[in-house]
């Protein structure tokens, strides 16, 4: 019985990958945009998380003490890195679970949404 609770509470997690630090590039050899740098690490959070609370847990990923200064954006799976989806509120946040389970729903792969965190002080893109 521990064991399908268990399973039953996994499912209703989000594994995001989270990356910071780092700067989207445009790769010299094709001219496609990659990210560069920084760290990524993985952060489970509830399919019914709030922003604040999504905000609040990745400026503790990023040792960071105020989420006034970052911008927070996600990639879809087989999007680039040019598409990236602005998280702002809690609409974004539910639009962005909504994207995940319709993605987990036709892929064969486990799915996982990519979020990037950006300093404010500097611009997201370069090319």
């Amino acid at each position: 019985m521990e064991r399908h609770n268990s399973n039953l509470n996994n499912g209703n997690k989000v594994k995001l990958l989270c990356s910071y630090g780092g700067k989207i590039l445009s790769r010299p050899t094709d001219h496609q945009l990659t990210y560069v740098g920084g760290d990524t690490k993985i952060l489970a959070v509830d399919r019914t998380v709030k922003f604040s609370e999504i905000a609040a847990k990745l400026n503790s990923l990023c040792n960071r003490n105020d989420s006034s200064e970052i911008s927070l954006k996600y990639q879809l799976p087989g999007e680039d890195l040019d598409a990236l989806v602005s998280l702002i509120d809690d609409d974004d946040v539910e639009h962005m679970m909504v994207e995940y389970e319709r993605m987990q729903r036709i892929s064969t792969k486990p799915t996982r949404l990519r979020i990037f965190i950006f300093d404010i002080s500097g611009p997201p893109l370069r090319r």
